[in-house]
């Protein structure tokens, strides 16, 4: 039986920075990883599945966009946004991306598991109920078996997962629900900035001054404000 190998989503990301960083100038690391089960974690193998859950009403949720069409640009040249050459361009480009992207998968899947081909549906949005459906059904294989399961998930990844979660952030920063970044407004403890940042889903609070990049966990970041409070709490009795 293989040994399990990390797995290639974003669970590891700090882990894989603090790899990299550790190759290049021999800066150790206490970051442990995530191992695959036996490829994705089952945390990543979730996120997944309820990313693609959402993908439907993310998709009627860009339409929208279109149906109320595209704000006016703002005068003068500093400050001007680009504006799409016909109201509901962007919808409507971003749609047909998701969307066939959806579908080029589960093309792919069928072929790769011998299965039937893909039923012709009617409507864009029976499209998309379908192939999430599908999708959902082959999810864990896919994740374990297509030939491109164990690639580090990132913005041009085939893996299946990866691609999943591509769709669910362009949905969610068009339709402007993406999770922001947490500012924690206190100084780093290596370079003391104010650039201490956690985004939503990851384990570790990270220092995003790129010469610094100190990686804290939570209880480490709890140590960090309770002395920086008491450090301010003897100043002030001084």
């Amino acid at each position: 039986m293989p040994a399990p190998a990390p797995c290639p989503g974003p669970c590891n990301n700090a882990w894989r920075r603090a790899e990299a960083a550790q190759a290049a100038d021999g800066t150790t690391h206490d970051i442990p990883a995530t191992w695959g089960q036996p490829v994705h974690c089952q945390r990543c193998t979730g996120r997944a599945h309820a990313q693609l859950a959402e993908l439907p009403e993310l998709v009627v949720a860009i339409g929208l966009e279109a149906v109320h069409g595209t704000p006016a640009k703002t005068t003068g040249t500093i400050g001007r946004i680009h504006i799409p050459a016909w109201p509901g361009q962007a919808s409507r480009l971003l749609t047909d991306h998701i969307v066939g992207g959806m579908l080029e998968l589960e093309d792919d899947l069928r072929e790769l598991r011998r299965l039937s081909r893909r039923p012709g549906r009617g409507t864009e949005g029976r499209d998309v109920t379908g192939a999430v459906r599908f999708l959902d059904a082959h999810l864990d294989w896919a994740l374990t078996e297509h030939p491109l399961a164990d690639e580090v998930h990132a913005p041009m990844s085939g893996n299946p997962a990866a691609q999943i979660a591509g769709w669910h952030r362009a949905a969610l920063r068009f339709t402007r629900r993406d999770p922001r970044l947490e500012h924690h407004r206190v100084p780093c403890p290596r370079c003391e900035l104010l650039t201490l940042f956690r985004a939503d889903g990851d384990d570790y609070i990270e220092c995003r001054n790129i010469n610094c990049q100190t990686l804290l966990t939570p209880g480490e970041y709890l140590e960090h404000t309770e002395k920086l409070a008491a450090e301010y709490k003897m100043q002030d009795a001084a």
